[in-house]
This record gives C-alpha cells, sequence and structure tokens, in this order.
C-alpha cells in the first residue's frame, strides 16, 4: 500500500510540536512530541498503523535538536493511540493504570484483521475498508512499562503534567499538560471538526472532562483527531455533548429506545460534522448510565449501526 501523506508536523512553540492526520477520522490520529532542554524528548501518542509510526519518528529525527525519546504516553488504550509503540520500545511508555487494563484487552487486535473483516455486516464492511487504507505489516503489541493513578508530573528537560480524566473516553484518559507552553494534548477527550464518539463515559464525565481542560486555560491544544485549537474550540465540544446528554436524557423518560432516540434527533448546528452516526454510540451511554442492566450492548452490534450509517463518509478516503 502506498501513501501519499503520511502526517504533518505543527512547530508549536517552547519545543512542543504536534504531528497530526488528516482527514482526522477513523484511524487517522495526532500524536504531540515535547522535546526538553537536554536533549530528550516526550512522545504523546504513536500512531495508528506502521507507515504512521515510521512517519512520525522520522519527523522526530529530522528535527534541528535530533532528541532521543526517552519517554512515551499513550492517552488511552484505543489502537490508533498506541500501535505505534513498537517503534518506540526502548523509551520508558507510560499510562494510566486503567489504559494498561484496555490495551491488554483491546478488542480490535490489527493481527486479527482477516477475521473482523469476515462476513455482510456494516462492521465487516467497515474491516476490510481498514485493510486497504492501514498497513500492520511488522507490527507487534507492545505495552506500556510504567503506570499512574490520578496526576504524575514528569520532567524531561521540561516539565509535563499528566492528569487522568477518565473514565470518560475510555476507562483511563490521559491529558499531557505542558505548563510552561500552554499546550495541551488531549487524547480523544477532543475531537475536532467531527462528530466526537465516547466508548466508556457516563457522558457527563466527558462533559466534566472539557471543563478540566478549560480550566487549565490552554494556549494551544491538539485533539485526539481533527485539526489543532484554542481554548474556544472546547467549548463546542463541550456544547455538542451536553446537547446529546439532555436530548437522550429526555428520550429515554419518553420511553423511546437507543435506536429510535438516534434516528429522530435533530442534530442541527451538528448536522455538517463528520460522521454523524458516532451520535448513536454516545446516545447508548446516557441510556447506559441511566438503566445500565438494560443498555449494556456489545460493541459489535452497536457498531453495526454507527459504521453502517457513515458509509459515506468513511468510503470517501482514500489514499
Amino acid at each position: 500500500m502506498s501513501r501519499t501523506d503520511t502526517g504533518k508536523l505543527t512547530d508549536l512553540g517552547d519545543g512542543c510540536y504536534a504531528f497530526t492526520q488528516a482527514p482526522g477520522c477513523w484511524g487517522f490520529a495526532n500524536s504531540g512530541i515535547i522535546v526538553g532542554d537536554g536533549g530528550g524528548a516526550l512522545v504523546v501518542d504513536t500512531q495508528n498503523d506502521m507507515p504512521m509510526a515510521r512517519a512520525l519518528r522520522d519527523a522526530i529525527d529530522g528535527l534541528p535538536s535530533s532528541p532521543s525519546v526517552d519517554s512515551v504516553v499513550n492517552t488511552h488504550g484505543d489502537g490508533d493511540h498506541w500501535n505505534g509503540n513498537v517503534l518506540f520500545r526502548d523509551a520508558e511508555i507510560i499510562s494510566s493504570e486503567a489504559t494498561l487494563k484496555d490495551i491488554r484487552g483491546h478488542w480490535l487486535d490489527p493481527s486479527r484483521i482477516d477475521a473482523y473483516a469476515a462476513g455482510d455486516t456494516a462492521f465487516a464492511e467497515f474491516m476490510r475498508w481498514r485493510q486497504g487504507i492501514f498497513d500492520y505489516d511488522g507490527w507487534t503489541p507492545v505495552h506500556p512499562t510504567r503506570t499512574y493513578e490520578g496526576e504524575l508530573r514528569l520532567d524531561v528537560g521540561a516539565t509535563v503534567e499528566l492528569q487522568q480524566l477518565g473514565p470518560a473516553h475510555t476507562s483511563g484518559d490521559t491529558v499531557a499538560w505542558v505548563p510552561h507552553a500552554g499546550v495541551l494534548y488531549s487524547g480523544d477527550l477532543l475531537f475536532t471538526a467531527s462528530t466526537p464518539i465516547m466508548w466508556a463515559g457516563p457522558l457527563s464525565r466527558c462533559i466534566e472532562a472539557c471543563d478540566r481542560i478549560t480550566a487549565l486555560e490552554p494556549r494551544v491544544v491538539v485533539p485526539g483527531h481533527g485539526p489543532i485549537i484554542d481554548a474556544s474550540g472546547i467549548l463546542t465540544v463541550r456544547q455538542y455533548l451536553a446537547f446529546v446528554l439532555e436530548y437522550a436524557t429526555e428520550s429515554y423518560h419518553a420511553g423511546k429506545s437507543p435506536l429510535e432516540a438516534y434516528q429522530q434527533i435533530d442534530l442541527s448546528r451538528y448536522a455538517h460534522w463528520p460522521h454523524a452516526s458516532r451520535t448513536y454510540q454516545n446516545i447508548r451511554l446516557v441510556y447506559r448510565e441511566l438503566d445500565p442492566q438494560r443498555h449494556e450492548a456489545d460493541v459489535r452490534t452497536t457498531l453495526d449501526v454507527v459504521y453502517g450509517d457513515d458509509r459515506g463518509d468513511w468510503r470517501e478516503i482514500a489514499r
């Protein structure tokens, strides 16, 4: 598989960089690079597949200071943020304890993608799309070697503060905050220019995570997916989540099923965002919080709806 675009490096100032992947949708995640005074670097998230991870590695090697990568932070357990660990295995790899558990038990194993792609479901069709887009040749799982809970302060020649804000998007989300630079790497607590999707929830905690990020007053925010933003961009994500929370709560009390609520929602100001079908999963989170015994769902059953209704968006993506 050939790639014409394997990421964009942006200098954010004060030793901080963003390595972003267009178009920022399924599997196209962002990374961060923080270069300290002593010639070492910390990498935030390591990309989804081997070409992307190599491009990230090449971008670091091409920096004027030629820093050595001493530390890696995995913000959460989704593979598009840690599959590239294999190319950074000599570094100390850090995550929250909950994220390590997610990584060890994650349902999307690149070595099994052929099995996932078998069948006539929307899930299987989406996995066939992934086969044509991403390249896992040479991949092997490399897990975090150090974990923390709550907060962890790192000195990498610059101070980096890790804060565990999950469960929210996943069970153990970490943000990496660089106070002297005013730069924050949010992982998938924030998506920009597309519809967010939250896996663990509850949605109220996802909103709380937005508030805690905002309280830091960041100058620059590198989201897990999508374009770089300033602090005002956090509000847009928060407003969407609050809208879904209110709507889904009302729909639950009106006796609607999650699917009925999803099919009847008027996304209004958010309707132009790509991947609107992710809203179904966000609605399900609200129902699960309100009635966990009735509304616990298998992820593949949920994704058949999400992927099925999202065909028009992900089919357009080509490399």
